[in-house]
């Protein structure tokens, strides 16, 4: 009676779980371009994370040359200003305050200046 009656165009619950779909392809380009990507990313972040650390090194090793280029460039400028005062002491010593003191010359008592502290 029902049986009889049902449209046999339909496929029933059971044929169609047996019927598959074909399956869509995979994009295996895109697959492979993600892939590519990531290796690409990750390569580029610990190059960059090892230039961060030697731009670190770097800075610390310019600061220590700045440093101890102001400490000579002082240290000379403090000998400059010593060569003055004992050019002076000399030239006090000589009796010559007019002349500047010749420098391979000894003082005429043969004995060096006496340096101040």
């Amino acid at each position: 009676m029902r049986g009889e009656n049902q449209d046999t165009s339909s496929p029933s619950p059971i044929e169609r779980r047996g019927a598959r779909r074909p399956r869509p392809r995979r994009p295996w380009a895109l697959i492979a371009a993600c892939g590519l990507l990531v290796l690409l990313s990750t390569v580029l972040w610990f190059k960059w994370w090892n230039s961060r650390d030697r731009v670190v090194e770097l800075d610390a090793e310019i600061k220590k040359v700045y440093a101890e280029a102001e400490s000579l460039r002082t240290e000379a400028a403090l000998a400059k200003q010593r060569i003055g005062q004992l050019e002076q002491q000399l030239r006090a010593l000589s009796g010559d305050h007019g002349k500047p003191a010749p420098r391979d010359q000894k003082p005429a008592n043969g004995k060096r200046p006496t340096q101040s502290p």
